[in-house]
């Protein structure tokens, strides 16, 4: 082994060493080391677990608000609906009540328009009257008395009609 350059009693001190070192190592440092290295394994291998299920409760609360954001948009789509339908029941009634209150109008006025012709009718007739007794009385000149002439003008007033 010399020729190769091999020092045989150096080989055997170098194995010895490196056999008492192993020994050492896997007596004193190796087993604090592997639990150290099982510990970390076992607190990632946690954590991984913990990670997961914080992802499917998160998931699961995701489409439990989803479902529960589905319900109030339909619920609010029917609350629209409904006010939208209640706001024109109620535009309906008020043009109906403002038609028949037009109508109440226009058929008071229709009467006091009609009422005012007969008061300006009779107010005429009665002006007639007197400038007929006035026309009469001047041509008769006091032969007639109120009796007759009250008679004439009756006859006069039912024979001319104003209306």
């Amino acid at each position: 082994m010399s020729q190769l350059g091999i020092n045989g009693p150096g080989l055997l001190s170098q194995i010895i060493n490196f056999v008492f070192l192993y020994v050492l190592l896997n007596s004193f440092v190796f087993p604090p080391l592997r639990n150290m290295l099982d510990e970390r394994k076992q607190r990632i291998a946690d954590g991984l677990a913990a990670a997961e299920l914080a992802r499917k409760e998160a998931d699961e609360e995701r489409a439990t608000l989803m479902a529960q954001i589905e319900t109030e948009r339909a619920d609010a789509q029917k609350r629209i609906a409904e006010a939208s339908a209640q706001a024109e029941r109620v535009k309906v009634d008020i043009l109906a009540d403002a038609r028949l209150e037009a109508e109440e109008i226009k058929t008071r006025a229709v009467e006091d328009a009609e009422a005012e012709k007969q008061r300006i009718l009779a107010e005429a007739q009665k002006q007639i009257a007197e400038l007929a007794v006035l026309a009469a009385e001047r041509v008769v000149r006091h032969g007639i008395d109120d009796s007759l002439q009250h008679q004439l003008i009756d006859d006069f007033l039912s024979n001319t009609s104003l209306n």
